[in-house]
């Protein structure tokens, strides 16, 4: 028989319906979780500014942006370099097209 509990009913043993939680507790439970969610977004929010702060009024916090500032600015020189060598290998390749 089911572990839910039952009982026969007719010679046949019929599972009692598993007690449901009353529409009160369904929405306090919800309330609960929402306000809970709303304290963990204002805690990160609150998180997130102190870092920015951070970043921004300590020597770390400048040395790092530093560094990201210096790897963004590598790569958008490789990006130039990469574009100025396409249109000289275009700029050949059509000048070959045309002096044949």
């Amino acid at each position: 028989m089911g572990e839910s509990g039952g009982h026969f009913d007719k010679g046949r043993w019929v599972e009692d319906a598993a007690s449901e939680p009353s529409l009160t507790e369904d929405y306090e439970d919800i309330e609960t979780r929402f306000r809970s969610a709303a304290g963990q977004i204002g805690r990160g929010i609150d998180e997130l500014l102190a870092a920015g702060n951070d970043l921004v009024s300590t020597r770390e916090g400048r040395q790092h942006l530093g560094r990201r500032l210096d790897e963004v600015t590598g790569n958008l020189i490789k990006v130039c370099e990469e574009i100025r060598r396409d249109g000289i290998d275009f700029i050949n390749q059509a000048r070959d097209r045309i002096m044949k």
